[in-house]
């Protein structure tokens, strides 16, 4: 329902949502990582995790990219989901990967990381400018078990919110209303072993953008949206007064690192309400929201290059995450020491 929509509102332009097979409540989305000095650590280290993704329980969808964060560590990570919540349950607790895991190195040049995120359908909505059969997607809609049929419910401030189903009835007020981030120094995480504690109501943003088959609006993305992205990206990242936690701004890959001509960006913040208003009001989304409609502005035909993007709200418990000999601004690492536990078992 678009609640927030003015009345009598009409998108200007076609957009679709994911709708899943019935039944289907939730999902799992999961990050697993590698961190290191150099890119080709961190690759050499994904690709020793790739093995585990296979078998009967294996996720329905495996993306993989890399990106160097805000602390000039590389990262080469897998973006894995399952839409069946007992496969998730019996990989993960599998002979196989549980003794993967516990026996990660804690101290050398490569840490690793996982963030794992079960996800009800009612806390989480997604918008596509194309369909599946004019343009292949990526992330969670990419399974062809998930329809992509056409939603009015945007094209407006606030159309997000309208979109999570919860939202009618929750006000998903955050357990972390301000993130104030810890001091780097203050208790290394190099070396050791750490669980944290996630927050109620944290949002999670993956948004992307696919160029892949675009001849009509390549080279005005590259030149004059995807630079102005990146900015805003990197302002999340290192302005944590956004509510931004994390901030990660990926080259997407083939399974084997093969760079691909597409990217995404995966946020997490203290709230919807802090991602909200970062949309809504902060000069650098403005500029990014400014550039998309300059470029699709300007007549060169039927808009060739794809956007989507996956936005949910994680109630208390429903989000681990794990990281082993990372840097202390890694993903929920910055989060006061109260968060922090010692340990990494599945």
């Amino acid at each position: 329902m678009a609640r927030n929509a003015t009345p009598g509102h009409t998108p200007r332009f076609t957009a679709y949502s994911a709708r899943f097979p019935r039944g289907t409540e939730a999902f799992v989305f999961a990050q697993y990582g590698c961190q290191a000095a150099s890119a080709d650590e961190a690759a050499k280290g994904a690709g020793t995790l790739a093995g585990l993704f296979a078998g009967p329980d294996g996720p329905d969808v495996l993306d993989r990219g890399s990106f160097t964060d805000a602390a000039g560590a590389h990262n080469a990570l897998w973006l894995v989901y399952w839409y069946d919540l007992e496969a998730h349950r019996r990989w993960e607790e599998s002979p196989l990967v549980r003794s993967a895991w516990e026996s990660l190195p804690d101290e050398g040049p490569v840490g690793h990381w996982r963030e794992v995120s079960v996800i009800s359908l009612e806390r989480t909505e997604t918008l596509h400018t194309h369909r599946r059969e004019d343009y292949a997607t990526g992330g969670l809609s990419q399974n062809a078990a998930v329809e992509l049929p056409e939603t009015p419910v945007h094209d407006y401030w606030g159309a997000a919110r309208d979109r999570i189903a919860a939202s009618a009835t929750e006000t998903l007020e955050p357990a972390l209303p301000v993130f104030a981030p810890r001091d780097p120094g203050a208790g290394g995480t190099l070396g050791r072993r750490v669980a944290v504690e996630v927050p109620g109501n944290v949002a999670l943003i993956r948004t992307a953008q696919d160029w892949s088959a675009s001849a009509l609006y390549r080279e005005k993305y590259l030149a004059d949206v995807k630079p102005v992205k990146d900015r805003g990206v990197d302002f999340l990242a290192t302005h944590a007064e956004s509510g931004c936690i994390a901030a990660r701004n990926l080259a997407e890959e083939s399974a084997d690192g093969t760079p691909l001509d597409r990217a995404c960006t995966i946020a997490w913040f203290a709230s919807l309400d802090h991602l909200m208003t970062w949309c809504r009001a902060h000069r650098t989304h403005l500029e990014i929201y400014t550039s998309f409609f300059q470029m699709v502005g300007g007549g060169e035909g039927s808009l060739d290059v794809a956007f989507w993007h996956e936005v949910s709200v994680l109630p208390s418990g429903s989000v681990t995450a794990e990281y082993v000999n990372c840097h202390p601004r890694t993903g929920f690492l910055p989060l006061p020491a109260a968060h922090h536990g010692t340990t990494a078992t599945v």
